[in-house]
């Protein structure tokens, strides 16, 4: 969980706040409590919505909010064999069904058929209808068909949920496979234009492509079941239908943009608004932001494109606000205490635990709401959530933070244009996604970072500029600042990674992981509150222990940090691997123990590396250039979260074998997810190798300003 930082002190008004005489609580001045609410509940309502916005882009319509008509799905089987020097896997059979939605009253409509063709298939396809179990009568279960074949028919009522639901809402099939060798599966619904063709059923819980390897039925343990696939309509509430590719490239510009327009707001909160003023103005455009998207889900907004548009809007909205907000609070927490305050540190520990309460919190309401009740209900209460902040600070900013935050002098008070000008350009940004400029210019850099000459020209823009920057550094400070590139560009890889929590791993937790713990379907949105209460529990562990090392001169120096940081990291990813292994294998969704082993050692690793690195580059830039440099580290940040996006978008290339890692060139193909997850193991393990390996060089760099 990314930190807030305290960027240094601002101006306080004369006469105003005086840190001799204000009331304590816990030794801590009152206002740092206020303060530590505000920031919790702003965390509450970003992680909330974060947790939820991919998997709301890319659920399917619901059928009870589709127009009267009928809607139809042809779902391929597909036998594969992968061929070595091609990147797409040769089809060598092909079994194909159609199903479909019939929405309100057809009358006597006439059906496709539900058989199209099974070419030269090896598998055999048993389709299954639900019945009583002939051990337990009073327990439905899955039961041959025989034949005539059943109609893959779902039939209901515009409007009316409750008539999609009931034992008929999903679809299945026993896989077998008679002959003596495993056949590999790749099970899809067909969409030749992802753009027109729309997809209104699931395979197995999954809006992708479904891969297994079907092992001979003579190689099955007696009870072991054959392979099955569900087929089913998302009978809960409309989402967006988008690829998962798409999704995570929205979700890596979305957060990759609140980590950037910090940037500029603390300039302007610094030469025009004061600390005050801002979070006062971004915590409004951030609740106004989720409120829009709440609105983009009300009647047909849900379906329409106008609501997609509203609802990219709301999006504006909240990086905007986030702009305006997130460069404040720390600050004034700051102002709290006089410098040289011992109690300073202490304090912002203190914050920092708002920061991770509020993100964890966050999934157990926004979360629930949206996966159990309705998306944008989820959405809305992040909006309650930034609102509740916002009058908690209003009402006890007058008697705790007294002449804290006051603008620069002489400078007027342009809120209200601010708050305008805000919403104008959220719906100038809605508008042109709507009229489709977003997706030219996306196309532009997809052509533009295709061409080798482009990026290698960037890349050697790039190094000249910073060996410029070496290169004017007085004696002496050129090691330190190239230090802090280097280290710039290992917390880009660790962000890279640690930030696939709310793309990749979020949809794992959906799709492929088994949520049920004693018949409840825990929602999968709740894994994104397991970083945020690991670090509430562990944080004063390791506070104590670089303490503790500190006194006995053995505390870790910041790139063996990194490098500890960059090893959890990649070791968390090995779970993942190998419960991205197991899906593939078997098809059956994997224990809850893979994502929790995750999570748990990116934690540690973050605890290593997050909290550090800030407070090194204030303690070794040259002090004319700190400011610089802070900015700097920030675009960083932005750049990975941005990056790791644009990673995760091609996720499903990587799965479907269009995109071809190294190691799968080499043969040593993993299956499924397995093999992307695999990019992040490596990636990040041998960054932090690197490091390890040439540590002693890194600690000339700087010397002794550690």
């Amino acid at each position: 969980m990314a930190h807030t930082p305290d960027t240094g002190p601002r101006p306080i008004e004369p006469g105003g706040y005086d840190p001799d005489n204000t009331p304590q609580m816990l030794g801590h001045p009152r206002g740092l409590f206020l303060l530590f609410m505000v920031e919790m509940w702003e965390r509450f309502s970003y992680y909330g919505m974060r947790a939820l916005l991919v998997l709301y882009l890319i659920t399917l319509a619901a059928p009870h909010q589709l127009e009267p008509g009928i809607y139809s799905n042809t779902v391929r089987f597909e036998e594969i064999r992968e061929v070595e020097g091609q990147p797409e896997p040769e089809v060598l059979a092909t079994h194909s069904r159609q199903v479909h939605l019939v929405v309100g009253s057809q009358g006597n409509a006439e059906l496709p058929a539900t058989v199209l063709d099974d070419e030269q298939a090896r598998l055999e396809l048993v389709p299954l209808v639900q019945g009583r179990d002939p051990a337990d009568p009073n327990r439905l279960t899955w039961l041959p068909a025989g034949s005539p074949v059943p109609e893959l028919v779902l039939r209901g009522e515009a409007g009316n949920q409750a008539s999609f639901l009931g034992a008929q809402h999903e679809f299945a099939f026993d896989i077998n496979n008679p002959t003596s060798e495993p056949v590999t599966l790749r099970i899809s619904i067909e969409r030749p234009d992802p753009a027109q063709d729309r997809a209104f059923f699931m395979i197995n819980g999954s809006t992708g492509v479904v891969t297994a390897t079907i092992k001979p039925d003579a190689q099955r343990a007696p009870d072991e079941p054959p392979f099955r696939v569900t087929i089913a309509a998302n009978t809960h509430d409309s989402g967006r239908e988008w690829s998962e590719g798409d999704a995570n490239y929205l979700y890596g510009w979305y957060t990759g943009l609140a980590y950037l327009l910090p940037v500029f707001g603390g300039l302007l909160a610094d030469k025009l608004l004061g600390t005050h003023r801002s979070m006062v103005l971004g915590g409004t455009i951030i609740a106004l932001g989720h409120i829009v998207l709440a609105i983009s889900g009300f009647g047909r907004l849900a379906m329409n494109e106008v609501g997609m548009s509203t609802f990219v809007a709301g999006l504006a909205l909240i990086i905007i606000g986030t702009g305006y907000f997130k460069p404040t609070v720390s600050v004034m927490v700051g102002q709290l205490y006089k410098p040289g305050d011992a109690r300073r540190d202490g304090g912002f520990s203190i914050f920092y635990m708002g920061i991770n309460l509020g993100a964890f919190l966050c999934a157990f309401v926004c979360g629930t709401l949206g996966q159990k009740v309705g998306w944008h209900w989820g959405f809305g209460s992040a909006a309650v959530g930034m609102i509740l902040g916002l009058i908690a600070y209003l009402f006890g900013k007058p008697v705790f933070l007294k002449g804290i935050g006051a603008p620069p002098p002489g400078k007027p008070n342009v809120l209200f244009p601010l708050l305008l000008g805000s919403c104008a350009v959220s719906a100038a940004i809605g508008w042109l996604y709507h009229i489709g400029v977003f997706t030219t210019i996306r196309h532009g850099l997809e052509v533009a970072f295709g061409n080798q000459f482009f990026v290698g020209a960037l890349a050697m823009a790039i190094l000249g500029a910073a060996a410029w920057f070496v290169a004017i550094q007085k004696p002496g400070e050129k090691g330190p600042v190239v230090a802090i590139f280097l280290f710039m560009l290992f917390n880009a890889f660790f962000w890279i990674a640690f930030e696939q929590a709310g793309s990749t791993l979020n949809v794992f937790a959906e799709r492929s992981t088994d949520l049920d713990v004693f018949g409840f379907e825990v929602p999968a949105t709740w894994f994104q509150s397991v970083n945020a209460g690991l670090i509430i529990l562990f944080a004063p562990l390791f506070a104590w222990l670089w303490g503790w090392l500190g006194k006995r001169n053995m505390n870790p120096s910041q790139p063996l940090k990194i490098a500890y940081g960059l090893l959890l990291l990649g070791a968390g990813y090995i779970f993942m691997v190998w419960g991205a292994k197991l899906n593939a294998d078997s098809g059956m969704k994997v224990s809850m123990m893979f994502l929790f082993m995750t999570y748990f050692l990116h934690t540690m690793g973050e605890l290593c590396l997050s909290p550090t690195g800030l407070s090194f580059v204030s303690k070794v830039a040259p002090v004319r250039f700190v400011s610089l440099l802070m900015g700097i580290w920030f675009i960083s940040s932005f750049i990975a979260n941005l990056g790791g996006g644009l990673i995760a978008s091609q996720v499903e290339k990587v799965e479907k074998g269009e995109i071809k890692l190294p190691w799968q060139s080499w043969g040593l193909e993993l299956g499924g997810r397995a093999d992307y997850f695999m990019l992040f193991v490596v990636s990040s393990m041998g960054m932090g190798l690197i490091v390890l390996i040439f540590y002693p060089l890194l600690k000339r760099l700087y010397g002794n300003r550690e």
